[in-house]
């Protein structure tokens, strides 16, 4: 790991140190490897870590039987041992049922850590960067934001330079400019679409990583107060959030006193606690960090700072809890959709609801990133599913485990455990009940197919067996179901009643004899059984087939697995820069892996995605004139280029004095730099921004799995399309173009929107056409007939009696497909070939040629 991380760290130097040599590219990619870099450093430390089972799913899903039946032994009750003294859980701690009640992550196990006398409640804390991902969170997903006013780049520069004139000398707390550049990716992976988030984009996360370790907390707050547009009441919470972490020194673990939990009606674990959040009002808890600060807060605030609570189990209830820990996360929730933030936040304690959202959602995000869940019991009810964002959720931990492949997840053991709740329920008589062969297709439809298969197709497609089989059955025995069992006076399950045994049995044979639970379920027959265990509900079953993934070398696969895939991507995007020794041999990789991505762009249009597909790939002509916008605006100091002129091309004062013969005497000095005039650097950073879309695209594993490309092809695919951009010289035609548009006077509105036009048009030509279009027909790549062939992107001519309709419609889009994949193949042919003849920077080269040794002795 430290190889990749040391890799990953020396590509950014030497991109530094020549840039020249990555171009437009060095934005995207230097954000790429400083997110390879934190995934190695976050795949170390998961390595240290216990491995866990997670139980999730939407709330009220029925997880809080599974938890408690899990975590206790037998059925003795649940005790929990802080520090020698039991509390029963469910009784005592647990906040009642019938709501949301958690905001944390709960954390089961027999391991019990040393804490400070009188303080036995152990908990894991939210760090400052959390606080602003959060309320990030919260701002982007739960309210609309159609109607926002955009804060302006000369209101962003002036934030800034405001800033700047009151950073301190040196930073004021452990934050790090690594730590502002993780928040730069996180919002931009989940939030991209915003407008706001694109527009920090330029350049708004590299002046903030500089300041901001520098600023103190009101300052910091208003730089960090950008990214939820300024909203007085979240900056003021997050103000307030962070002088608690403050106070415990930024500790990452504090403890608490037993009155911190008891008497549960105020306990922290209860989502009711965090009334009165940010008002400072309501009683107080002393915390202690592990770095030995105390510090005394409201509970409000103690409650909303909580990431994880630990919970000691007495009695080991199951023997893989000697090495797995059950964390119990929050419910997921359905996000808001809030038209009037300020009104809304107006109400009682909406401020409250609205953190709550976020840290819930947040939660689940920062556990999957630190690789904390080995397994998954996946919790799901009968009803319609309402959290729309939990498939992607799914997804993101399923590409992170087992990979976006069915190839990658054969290679390892399913995790993943579809827990269809509330068994019990589907025996319920109702007017217009279902028929017994009707209501499992249904409700694994619901549960599975329709819900989850939508978007992603690993329930049809788990691995190269087939499709997704480890489904189980689980009811709640504390729960009376009447209508089904008998029960003593004590409420224990004796049996089936005997007026229903013949209508059970019918709905037994109909699920075993039911074509999609054969498909799902790996063993229907003792998953049914299994739900009808008198007293146990499923829970045995459960356990028994978790028992073997509770094994700590499924962690180590998981993890190598993960390493596997980004010692890849590493290698393949240093080994780009890389000039080979050996061109006809790196001429036939790149071929060979472009033939490979050729059939999954086959895939694509199969799945009538290609259109798609290219749209992805295009740029928004606005999203450019605010680039120009800002190049047009921008302060004096703001660049390097600033002496160079807005109109006309820059002038190359040693051309002209070579030609007056004023030529200086020569010395050893570096020539300087050519000046670059506005229409230079707009076509540098259009394409640069471009070429980020092009990376984060290839980033997003939703994204490629559903335009049919596996892991690591969509990486391959956009960078020989860059490759291409840069070898047709696409930076030097949209500077003459913008050149000679913007070299008369305009009003400024056209000399925004002009370039911005004219440059989307460049560029989306050339992702339609490959840069083709400009390629006399005879010397176009020929797409091979049979007995002849044709030119790819053959014009047509208009029939001068109008067209003739044929009873078939043309299959013109076919052809297109055709001509554009057949295009794509000479493009990388053409790329591969680019480099014969070029100069090398022996240095340079050298330089790459040891990383990739370096990444190769680690294979």
């Amino acid at each position: 790991m430290q190889a990749l991380e040391q890799a990953s760290q020396q590509f950014l130097t030497w991109m530094d140190v020549y840039a020249a040599r990555v171009g437009q590219e060095k934005t995207g990619l230097s954000k790429e490897f400083r997110r390879l870099a934190s995934q190695t450093r976050r795949l170390d430390q998961a390595v240290q870590r216990p491995m866990c089972v997670g139980v999730f799913g939407p709330s009220q899903s029925g997880k809080s039987y599974l938890i408690s039946a899990l975590a206790r032994k037998g059925t003795a009750p649940l005790l929990a041992d802080f520090a020698g003294q039991p509390v029963d859980f469910i009784r005592d701690l647990n906040p009642e049922g019938g709501r949301e009640s958690t905001g944390l992550v709960t954390r089961f196990t027999v391991h019990q850590s040393q804490t400070p006398p009188n303080a036995p409640v152990q908990m894991r804390l939210l760090t400052q960067t959390d606080l602003i991902k959060i309320i990030g969170n919260t701002y982007y997903a739960d309210c609309d934001h159609s109607e926002d006013v955009l804060v302006t780049q000369e209101q962003l520069n002036a934030i800034l330079e405001t800033l700047e004139q009151v950073a301190q000398a040196t930073p004021v707390d452990p934050l790090s400019t690594d730590d502002v550049y993780d928040l730069q990716a996180y919002f931009e992976r989940y939030f991209k679409g915003f407008e706001r988030i694109r527009l920090l984009r330029h350049g708004f996360w590299e002046q903030a990583a500089l300041l901001a370790p520098r600023l103190r907390i009101q300052d910091r707050a208003k730089l960090f107060g950008v990214i939820w547009g300024g909203v007085d009441a979240l900056t003021q919470l997050y103000i307030s959030l962070y002088n608690g972490l403050q106070g415990l020194q930024f500790a990452a673990d504090a403890y608490a006193g037993l009155d911190a939990l008891l008497p549960r009606e105020t306990s922290i674990i209860d989502v009711q606690t965090l009334q009165g959040l940010g008002t400072d009002s309501g009683d107080t808890l002393t915390l202690t960090g592990t770095t030995g600060a105390t510090v005394r807060l409201p509970r409000s605030t103690v409650a909303a700072l909580i990431a994880e609570l630990k919970i000691v189990i007495q009695d080991q209830p199951w023997d893989f809890f000697q090495h797995t820990d059950l964390l119990d996360f929050p419910g997921a929730r359905s996000r808001e959709q809030i038209k009037d933030l300020p009104g809304f936040l107006g109400a009682t304690d909406a401020l409250q609801s609205l953190f709550l959202r976020g840290k819930v959602a947040y939660l689940f995000e920062r556990y999957c990133a630190e690789q904390e869940l080995t397994s998954m019991l996946l919790c799901i009810g009968p009803s319609n599913q309402e959290v729309k964002s939990l498939p992607e959720m799914i997804y993101d931990w399923i590409v992170s485990t087992h990979g976006a492949t069915p190839e990658q997840r054969a290679r390892q053991a399913t995790s993943l455990f579809l827990v269809l709740t509330k068994f019990d329920m589907e025996f319920e008589e109702k007017a217009g009940e279902r028929s017994p062969e009707a209501r499992w297709t249904t409700r694994l439809e619901s549960s599975l197919l329709n819900f989850f298969g939508k978007q992603h197709d690993w329930p049809e497609q788990w691995d190269g067996r087939g499709c997704f089989r480890n489904s189980y059955w689980i009811r709640n025995p504390n729960f009376k179901a009447k209508h089904i069992f008998d029960y003593n006076e004590a409420g224990q399950e004796l049996g089936v009643r005997p007026s229903e045994i013949k209508r059970i049995d019918a709905f037994r044979a109909a699920f075993l004899n039911d074509t999609t639970a054969n498909r799902h379920f790996r063993e229907p027959q003792q998953a049914w059984d299994a739900g009808f265990t008198l007293n146990d509900g499923g829970i045995s079953y459960l356990a028994e087939n978790l028992r073997p993934l509770c094994n700590p070398a499924l962690k180590r696969e998981q993890i190598d697995g993960q390493l596997g895939r980004l010692h890849q991507q590493i290698s393949e995007h240093i080994s780009h820069y890389y000039v080979s020794d050996n061109p006809e041999q790196e001429l036939i990789k790149r071929v060979t892996v472009s033939q490979a991505v050729a059939r999954h762009l086959i895939d694509c249009a199969g799945a009538q995605r290609f259109g798609e597909l290219l749209c992805e790939l295009q740029v928004d002509s606005d999203e450019l004139a605010d680039i120009y916008y800002r190049i047009e605006t921008r302060l004096p100091e703001d660049d390097a280029d600033s002496n160079a002129p807005s109109i006309g091309t820059a002038v190359d004062k040693s051309k002209m004095q070579q030609l007056l013969g004023l030529t200086a005497a020569a010395t050893e000095e570096e020539p300087a730099a050519a000046l670059k005039d506005d229409a230079a650097l707009f076509a540098q950073e259009a394409l640069s921004e471009w070429m980020q879309d092009l990376q984060d695209l290839a980033g997003n594993h939703s994204l490629s799995d559903y335009y049919k490309f596996p892991d690591g092809m969509m990486a391959e695919f956009v960078k020989e399309l860059i490759a291409g951009a840069q070898r047709l010289q696409l930076e030097n035609r949209i500077t003459e173009a913008v050149r000679e548009a913007t070299g008369f006077r305009l009003k400024f509105q056209q000399l925004v929107t002009l370039p911005a036009r004219l440059t989307a048009n460049l560029i989306n030509s050339y992702v339609n056409f490959l840069g083709y279009d400009v390629v006399a027909v005879s010397e176009r790549p020929v797409v091979a007939l049979a007995g002849s062939g044709r030119p790819v992107f053959q014009p047509r001519t208009a029939p001068r009696n109008g067209p003739v309709l044929e009873e078939r419609p043309s299959s013109y889009d076919e052809t297109y497909y055709t001509d554009w994949i057949r295009g794509f193949l000479d493009l990388v042919e053409r790329n591969a070939r680019f480099r014969d003849g070029v100069d090398v920077d022996i240095e340079a080269n050298r330089q790459l040629g040891e990383l990739l040794a370096l990444l190769e002795a680690q294979r």
